[in-house]
């Protein structure tokens, strides 16, 4: 049994090995996702006024310490600034942050329901909750600034495929043996155990809060092997065998809403042109940033659902009409301080007299609006959603590939899965930042040529070949090692003496 503490503090230690190793990109994504997938849950170290450091946090400050130390190989193609020069990214930001200052300063008043006391907010945590904002929004940061290029939108396809594969063994044998390898390796269960039995089974969760986010990760990574079965032609039947076995570990997982997400979403990435995953992407981005307007109005046939939801199975029907009657109890509330939420420690929640919990926080969308109000849901899911409503607008200007289509299918049905729960992570946050970086990247990265890259530290592989120059190029042919372009050849051509 390993301690839990020990195992968070080492892993900044274990991100020097990645960062030695391979170059920046692959060590950034590695360190996030590993960190994700194999530390603790519930193991948190809250010192005063300072964000929190548990498996969200210290990986992502991990990369940064590194980056500041200059450990690690820089790829040639990055954006200049931790900042986004986007106008609509820094205008979200300073809402985020200036809305949760504002959360804490409305919010003032303790709350009394029976015998539950909930204390007032103060000034000094208005810091400590910027500090958290800005905490969660930091691997969005470091994947816009160093995972813009397309090329690195193919490793985060391919990190995920490997991951779900490498993921999907531990899973399978807590199928079969019940969710106990948190248990037996870190020496606690991060959630109820009754939640985990289903269908005679087990759901497996591994080292993840809850298997709900299991199975939403591995809808990611079978999305990821079909859209690299269309990048890369030539392993098109390794990456097919892939998404086969991935799909059978998320039926055996036991989860209906993500199975249902992965089942909509896969002829689109397998057979749709970028464009118009791009428009599903934008499509879905925009029904869920409206969901809450259209929930309230009463235009969501909920009920037409929850008889459809009956017909797979009653026990499914009826907890989703209690998420149902949560939902309503909640936004009740919610509308009673409207701009800024309620706070956290519990002040969003809806008790009864005897001061007990009467409606479940489930979707992420509820828990948002219910602790920051509607300015601080607009900044949140509007930085997840705009990337994808954008990159359809500007899709045939920019040169929009495969390899960015697929990533913004996979956020897609992310947010989807946010409405009934909570499952925004750090790979949520490092797939939006890719996506603002190519934004940002515009057309430049449309006219470069595809290339080989290597991911290893130089020194640890082979530099891959470099093109040779082409006949009466002359002075003006590009520096060694420069992408070539078409335009790059007919200017050559064109400066090139007549024969």
């Amino acid at each position: 049994m390993l301690p839990p503490l020990a195992v968070l503090f080492a892993w900044p230690v274990i991100s020097i090995i990645f960062f030695r190793t391979m170059r920046l990109p692959l060590a950034i994504l590695v360190t996030i996702f590993g960190g994700y997938l194999l530390l603790p849950e519930a193991t948190v170290i809250d010192f005063p006024l300072l964000p929190a450091l548990n498996k969200h946090t210290v990986p992502v400050l991990s990369v940064l310490l590194l980056i500041a130390l200059g450990i690690g190989y820089a790829p040639p193609r990055k954006l200049a600034g931790l900042l986004p020069r986007h106008w609509l990214v820094l205008v979200l930001l300073a809402v985020l942050v200036g809305g949760a200052f504002m959360t804490v300063r409305t919010n003032p008043d303790p709350l009394v329901y029976g015998p539950v006391f909930l204390p007032g907010m103060r000034t000094y945590d208005a810091f400590s909750e910027v500090l958290s904002t800005i905490m969660m929004v930091l691997p969005m940061l470091v994947a816009r600034k160093y995972l813009a290029h397309p090329a690195m939108h193919v490793l985060i396809l391919q990190i995920l495929c490997i991951a779900g594969l490498a993921y999907s063994l531990p899973a399978l044998f807590e199928v079969r043996m019940s969710p106990q390898l948190n248990n037996w390796i870190y020496g606690f269960f991060p959630h109820s155990f009754a939640q985990h039995v289903r269908g005679g089974g087990f759901r497996p969760l591994v080292f993840l809060s809850h298997g709900l986010l299991l199975a939403i990760f591995l809808s990611a990574t079978i999305l990821a092997a079909l859209g690299l079965s269309r990048i890369d032609t030539k392993r098109r039947s390794l990456f097919l065998w892939a998404v086969l076995w991935l799909l059978v570990t998320l039926i055996l997982a036991k989860s209906l809403g993500a199975l249902i997400l992965t089942l909509a979403l896969a002829p689109v990435v397998f057979l749709a042109s970028a464009r118009r995953q791009l428009l599903v992407a934008a499509i879905v981005a925009g029904i869920f940033l409206s969901y809450p307007i259209l929930r309230s109005s009463q235009i969501v046939p909920v009920e037409r659902i929850a008889a459809t939801v009956e017909t797979f199975s009653s026990d499914r029907a009826e907890s989703f009409r209690f998420r149902l009657t949560s939902e309503d109890r909640l936004l009740e509330k919610a509308q009673q301080r409207p701009l800024f939420g309620w706070g956290k420690w519990g002040r969003n929640r809806v008790y009864d007299e005897k001061g007990r919990i009467i409606a479940i926080t489930d979707g992420a969308w509820t828990g948002q609006i219910g602790t920051s109000g509607w300015v601080g849901y607009l900044a949140v899911f509007g930085l997840l959603t705009m990337p994808l409503l954008l990159l359809f607008r500007n899709a045939r200007r920019y040169g929009i590939g495969m390899e960015t289509s697929v990533l913004a299918l996979i956020l897609a049905g992310n947010l989807a899965d946010c409405i009934p729960n909570a499952s925004i992570t750090p790979l949520t946050w490092v797939i939006a930042g890719a996506l603002w970086g190519r934004l940002e990247l515009r057309a430049e990265a449309a006219e470069a040529a595809p290339q080989t890259l290597s991911y290893a530290r130089p020194g640890y592989r082979r530099a891959p070949p470099v093109r040779p120059a082409l006949v009466g190029e002359g002075t003006d042919a590009p520096a060694r090692g420069a992408a070539y372009t078409r335009q790059t050849v007919l200017r050559s051509r064109n400066r090139s003496p007549s024969r």
